[in-house]
């Protein structure tokens, strides 16, 4: 049949509202290929590594380096569609927190987490001549993420351990669905076809819990339960990327991807090169 090969950049930063407020970033680089076992069906897998940092208001941040490997399956029914993805992702994750009661305390740990996902969609494409021909790809999918955080401590690396916590280990699982609709339109060029794509959607986020149990390390018996800055359960997914195919197989492709509800702010920018065969 015919297959692909393609590398792809990413940046994302992201800002989280709350008591106290979460901005993250994150980057990487992606590997892929994709085959095309009959006309209707292509499947591909993919491998990628990066990193993330994030801050919180009022003296904490952290860091993390991460791995992710992934395989994905679509197959077309007429002017239907069915896909599925799978993934895991592995991240060597550093906190520091600096507590200013009695003097300077920064504390430090070092965890290895892992993460666990999948997700499945469906649509149906038509072309709408009412507006030039544009192609119109109204979809469901429904996806879920299952994070798991070992039992980890703090440590001292300036003053003392008298405020330093210690963790309990914790799996959670948030699954999400979407709507939406997507648009695409392809344009003729010299020696080249340009096609633009667009996406709006609605995410429901079911489980957006961001707590975790943790104890004063020097007081074995306080315990208490620490809350992150909460996801909104529902948000606002935006997509616009332009892509550029040669007809000796090359391709270029730019996006950009957004997230908005009224306690996250998230924009993400990729590109991508890809040739096929």
């Amino acid at each position: 049949m015919g297959g692909s090969v393609w590398r792809l950049a990413d940046h994302r930063r992201q800002q989280r509202l709350g008591s106290n407020n979460t901005t993250s970033q994150a980057f990487g680089t992606a590997i892929g290929a994709d085959y095309r076992f009959s006309p209707n069906t292509i499947a591909g897998f993919a491998l990628a590594g990066g990193g993330t940092n994030f801050s919180v208001t009022n003296g904490g941040g952290g860091r993390s380096d991460l791995f992710q490997a992934g395989a994905f399956v679509r197959h077309n029914i007429g002017a239907a569609y069915v896909a599925g993805a799978l993934a895991y992702g592995w991240q060597d994750v550093t906190t520091d927190r600096t507590v200013t009661v009695g003097g300077i305390d920064r504390l430090r740990a070092e965890f290895n987490a892992n993460a666990w996902s999948g997700r499945a969609e469906g649509g149906y494409r038509l072309v709408a001549p009412w507006i030039g021909g544009v192609g119109l790809t109204p979809y469901a999918a429904g996806q879920f993420t299952t994070f798991q955080l070992p039992g980890y401590a703090e440590q001292a690396i300036v003053g003392a351990n008298t405020f330093a916590l210690a963790y309990n280990a914790k799996s959670i699982t948030d699954s999400r669905s979407e709507l939406g609709l997507r648009a695409d339109k392809s344009f003729a060029l010299s020696n080249a076809v340009l096609t633009l794509r667009g996406r709006l959607a609605w995410a429901h986020d079911f489980n957006p819990d961001r707590s975790i149990a943790a104890t004063f390390q020097t007081l074995p018996g306080a315990s208490f339960v620490v809350s992150g800055a909460a996801q909104a359960s529902d948000s606002a997914l935006t997509t616009a990327s332009a892509e550029l195919r040669w007809a000796n197989g090359w391709s270029a492709l730019a996006s950009f991807e957004g997230e908005f509800s009224n306690v996250t702010r998230s924009y993400a920018g990729k590109g991508a090169v890809r040739y096929a065969w």
